[in-house]
């Protein structure tokens, strides 16, 4: 059984690859699989011998400080980095892959794929549905080479989800107390509500109005009413964990004819305040018995997490 792990690391494979499709196949699909980084080019800069992780690392370091350039993270995240760490990737096929190093840090040469350093994994492709939250750190802008992702929720599922797709009991995971609906992360549950107004009221989703800011005060997206004689328009907002909504600031959506619909353990100052629908937790449990068969991997893999 491995030591228990607190964090995992997601890494974009963006390494400066002239054929990215050739450095995936080295990476993820070879009989020896890796995860890589760049910065190939220093082996040709002849300013030290590089027999170590830690000798490239001090070779980038120094011709980083020469040329005015800050040191990528991605550079100390392999030297911290030890076995039996996880790293989440993606494919090209936007599959991702949970990877478990088997050891530490080394050099590798690789002009043409612009690699300059590895670690070798064993990494196992888990598909297009994982949790939101991890998802969103592969798109959020600006998100560079890799992330640590400290969240329980994911770190606990990670290990799961190693332990499933090898066949090991190699992680020790913790089961999440509660129901799913309590432990589902921000964006599951907000892809659980929005599925929920689609299915039991008959709303769709305007596509270009999710995560739109039309205010100060963020809305999950709009949706229109599919029935023909009951035109309805609505806005919903979400919040995961001990977070509260207080509903007057929904008021200017009331006002201009929308059905306002919130989820959060605490939602203040509704009371008497037409235009504004309050979703139960109960009606959100029924929800995901009735339909569950149906909903996204990414919200019912939760359930298996639970005790």
């Amino acid at each position: 059984m491995a030591a228990n792990k607190d964090f995992v690391t997601r890494i974009n494979l963006k390494t400066d690859a002239r054929n990215r499709n050739a450095l995936i196949d080295y990476c993820l699909y070879s009989d020896k699989q890796y995860i890589a980084i760049g910065w190939s080019y220093i082996y040709d800069a002849g300013k030290s011998t590089i027999a170590s992780y830690k000798d490239f690392f001090d070779a980038v370091k120094i011709d980083c400080r020469e040329n005015g350039r800050r040191l990528n993270h991605a550079l100390n995240v392999f030297l911290d980095a030890s076995e039996d760490d996880l790293f989440w990737t993606r494919d090209l096929d936007g599959g991702y892959w949970i990877c478990r190093t088997t050891g530490r840090a080394e050099p590798a040469c690789n002009c043409d794929l612009d690699i300059g350093a590895i670690i070798p994994v064993k990494a196992y492709k888990v598909g297009l549905q994982v949790p939101g939250k991890l998802k969103a750190s592969f798109t959020r802008a600006n998100g560079g080479v890799t992330q640590t992702i400290t969240d329980q929720t994911i770190v606990e599922y990670s290990k799961y989800i190693y332990n499933k797709l090898s066949g090991e009991e190699y992680y020790n995971y913790i089961p999440l107390s509660g129901n799913i609906i309590d432990n589902l992360p921000d964006f599951d549950l907000e892809e659980l509500v929005i599925s929920y107004l689609q299915l039991e009221k008959d709303y769709y989703v305007l596509s270009n109005s999710i995560a739109n800011k039309s205010t100060t005060i963020k809305i999950e997206c709009e949706l229109i009413s599919r029935s023909l004689t009951n035109h309805r328009k609505a806005v919903i907002q979400v919040k995961a964990g001990n977070t509260s909504i207080d509903a007057k600031d929904y008021l200017e959506y009331v006002n201009d004819g929308y059905i306002v619909y919130l989820y959060a353990r605490i939602i203040e100052n509704s009371e008497g305040m037409e235009g504004i629908e309050i979703i139960k937790r109960i009606e959100l449990e029924k929800f995901y018995e009735k339909y569950k068969s149906i909903l996204p991997n990414s919200i019912t893999m939760w359930e298996n997490l639970c005790l």
